[in-house]
């Protein structure tokens, strides 16, 4: 019979022996992760703004006189020939000044018969010397402020007749009439805008550029556009770049020339605009892949064969909204962890979820 103290000695053995078989057998803790392959095509697509379809041709058009708007003759996106009225103001004005400039014309014309005929009598009179030399200068002085009045009269009636037309709005070229605000009854200013022309031509995008991309939009060779109601991709090039910012959204007003025919595109489609891609060469990871301690940066990085994850340093070359340009430490095609970097452990074991 054994000893009390051999079966305690026994005993203790067994649940020793039981501790390390229970702990041998808990399961390895695999985390899900999601990871990006370094140099793909995720990580070096360019930006892509907004942007509508706009005529590459706008006009603010404006009455050149003020008045009161009598008719409006076209209505919102209707198309107009160059010349077509658009909107009347009410001629009442610029009738009777015309009709004031045509008398005025009149007595001109008449007082230069009067004094060219009292000349014809001077210099009759001068002949049998009934009058001096001076009498005779001082009527072909009256002859020439006569006709001097003339051409002031003549000068008069022609800008009352140009008023007269400028009462009326005509298109100045052949064009969708895009915006009209000349309602009749309302009062406008001389060159106070009442209705927008978009002319017929090469349709170009309009986009707003934030200010850390206007160098990028600078450089780029050439844009991608696609629109929202589908289609094959056009391309464009960057015609214009405000120098200055929007005053409402601190943004920069720019306008993308599209190549080929472009007429047959609606004012207003929306469309979006990307820049190029990135050069291949250049490795640019999102800013949720980089593991920044004490001041150093790392990547983790997955086994393809394994599926372990393995803590690399790496040299950020420069960080913005895009996500960190790598200067050395990853290399492309290599996998790299984008969530969760601050949860994972050296050599741990982890589920791809994709990119």
């Amino acid at each position: 019979m054994k000893s009390p103290q051999a079966l305690g000695l026994a005993l203790i053995a067994a649940l020793a022996l039981s501790a390390c078989q229970d702990k041998a057998a808990a399961p390895e803790d695999i985390r899900p992760v999601r990871y990006i392959v370094a140099g793909g095509q995720a990580e070096i697509g360019g930006d892509s703004y907004a942007g509508e379809i706009r005529a590459r041709n706008e006009t603010q058009l404006a009455f050149r006189v003020a008045g009161k708007v009598a008719a409006k003759l076209v209505n919102n996106g209707e198309r107009v020939k160059k010349g077509q009225p658009l909107a009347r103001l009410d001629p009442s004005d610029y009738q009777l000044d015309l009709a004031a400039k045509q008398a005025q014309l009149a007595a001109a014309e008449s007082d230069l018969a009067q004094q060219q005929l009292n000349l014809k009598r001077y210099r009759e009179l001068l002949a049998k010397q009934f009058i001096s030399q001076a009498q005779v200068d001082a009527q072909q002085n009256g002859v020439n402020a006569a006709q001097a009045k003339l051409k002031q009269a003549r000068a008069a009636l022609d800008a009352s007749r140009n008023q007269t037309g400028y009462a009326t709005l005509a298109a100045d070229a052949d064009g969708v009439v895009s915006q009209v605000q000349a309602e009749p009854g309302l009062v406008v200013a001389a060159g106070q805008p009442v209705a927008k022309l978009s002319q017929d031509g090469p349709r170009e995008v309009a986009i707003q550029v934030p200010e850390n991309a206007l160098d990028a939009v600078r450089r780029a060779g050439g844009f991608r556009v696609t629109l929202w109601k589908g289609g094959a991709p056009l391309e464009g090039k960057l015609r214009e770049l405000s120098a200055d910012a929007d005053p409402a959204t601190r943004t920069y007003p720019a306008r993308i020339a599209l190549s080929g025919d472009s007429r047959s595109l609606q004012l207003g489609m929306t469309a979006a605009v990307a820049l190029p891609a990135r050069a291949s060469g250049e490795l640019k990871l999102p800013l949720t892949a980089i593991l920044d301690l004490q001041g150093k940066h790392y990547v983790w990085t997955v086994d393809d064969k394994t599926l372990r994850v393995s803590r690399k340093p790496v040299e950020v070359a420069s960080i913005d909204s895009d996500g960190a340009s790598i200067a050395s430490g990853a290399r492309a095609g290599d996998k790299i962890v984008t969530a969760g970097v601050h949860l994972l452990r050296e050599g741990q074991r982890v589920k791809l979820l994709g990119q």
